[in-house]
Order: C-alpha cells, then structure tokens, then sequence
C-alpha cells in the first residue's frame, strides 16, 4: 500500500459505528419494557394455573368429605339368643327382600276393607282411615281418588253414612293380574242402624301397589302403620250385582 493510500484513508476514514442502544435510547426502553411485560404475563399465568390447581384440589377434598359424610357409620347386626339370654348366633343385618306375595295379598284386602267398612263406632271408623291412609303416598292418584270417597258426597262418606246405616266388608277373593296390579273381589253388606238388613252388593277393584324403602325422614309412626312400606299407587273399583 503506497503512502498516499494511507493518508487517504487516514483522513477520510469512517467514523465506528456506535452502539445501537447507545445511539436509539428509545429502542432500548422498548426493549426494557418488553423485557418487564413478558415477566408480568408469564407471573400472571402461572397464578392462574396455581389457583386453577387449588380450586381442583378444594372440589376434590369437599366432595370426599361429603361422600364420606355420607355413608353410614353404623352396621346393624342382628344376635340370637336362647331361654337365659345366652347368644347363639349373629351376623350382619341385610337389607330385606321383596314383601311375600301372600303378605301384599293381604295388605291390599285390608286396604280394601279398611276404606269400604262403616261403623257407627266413631274411634274404629279414625283407626281405618288411618290405616288407609298409611298406605297412600301424597303424590300417587290413589290419594286424591280417596280423599274424594271418604270426603265427598253423604253416599260415599263413611261418617256421614254411620249415622243412618252400617256397611260390614267380607273379602272374596285377592289375585294378581300383574307383578304390582291385584283383582280383589268382596260383597258389602248394608244394614240400617236397628240391624235390619238393607241390602248387599259384589264388588270388583283393581289395586297397584309397590314397595317404597324408608328414608331418614320416615318417622316411627309410619313405620308401625305400614311396616313393609307396601304402598297403593292408583285403584279402581265398580259394584258388579
């Protein structure tokens, strides 16, 4: 490289380029800025994650509090014992199977007749409507039906009928037609309150009944008048001859 060369380049040399940040300070608070936010949205997230967690975590522990809560803490057993007290054998209470069918059979005669009979006797007449009625759900047709019978007109009602004749219930027959319908056949007597014989008449129903379990709400006294908690869901019934 000559002399001249030199100098030239020496003379018209360019300048070093500089630092862009140092030059653009506004870019490096961009920057700077862009830097800040990132750390933001990322903390952010990773909140919303963490309480997304924690919620989970919460849902998951109240739930099996409430599962736990709501199993039973008791397990019945039943124990046989003899003459001195002495017990004989024991196991594990289960819970009980469908009612014998010779058992429903009989519930739903003693429905029939309970709600049929009519008895100048004032306390015997209550005691078979109460039973009536311990057979019949709120929500079921068969009740509206009976409060219309029992509570309807002077030929229907048996309260108003005691006071100028009796009606005596003799049951037939009880046959099922379905697993949960049952035919009951029965002739009512009718006698005027001297005893004298008025007249009689056959009859024919048609009775559904199920079986409903009992619930932390069934109280006692529901449970002594229905035992095998036999309810009766609708019925009709016709006089023959």
């Amino acid at each position: 490289m000559s002399l001249g060369n030199t100098m030239k380049g020496f003379i018209f040399k360019k300048p070093a380029q500089a630092q862009v940040g140092e030059e653009n300070p506004y870019l490096n608070a961009r920057r700077s800025w862009n830097d800040m936010m990132k750390s933001v949205i990322a903390l952010g997230q990773g909140g919303i994650l963490f309480g997304i967690t924690g919620a989970l975590i919460a849902l998951a522990a109240v739930g099996g509090i409430i599962h736990i809560g709501s199993q039973s803490k008791f397990v019945p057993y039943i124990v046989e014992v003899d003459k001195l007290g002495q017990a004989q054998a024991y196991g594990q209470a289960t819970r009980g199977s469908a009612a014998d069918q010779r058992v429903v059979a009989s519930r739903v005669a003693s429905f029939i007749a309970d709600s049929r009979v009519v008895t100048p006797d004032v306390k015997l007449q209550r005691d078979a409507v109460f039973r009536t009625y311990a057979v019949l759900a709120p929500n079921d047709p068969a009740t509206q039906k009976m409060n219309e019978w029992l509570n309807g007109s002077a030929d229907s009602s048996p309260f108003a009928r005691a006071a100028k004749e009796t009606v005596s219930v003799e049951i037939k027959s009880v046959m099922p037609q379905t697993p949960e319908t049952w035919q009951v056949d029965w002739v009512e007597t009718i006698r005027d309150r001297q005893g004298v014989k008025k007249g009689e008449a056959t009859h024919r129903a048609l009775v559904t009944v199920y079986q409903a379990e009992a619930t932390p709400n069934t109280k006692e006294e529901e449970i002594w008048m229905n035992p095998i908690r036999l309810f009766v869901r609708d019925f009709s019934w016709s006089k023959q001859f």
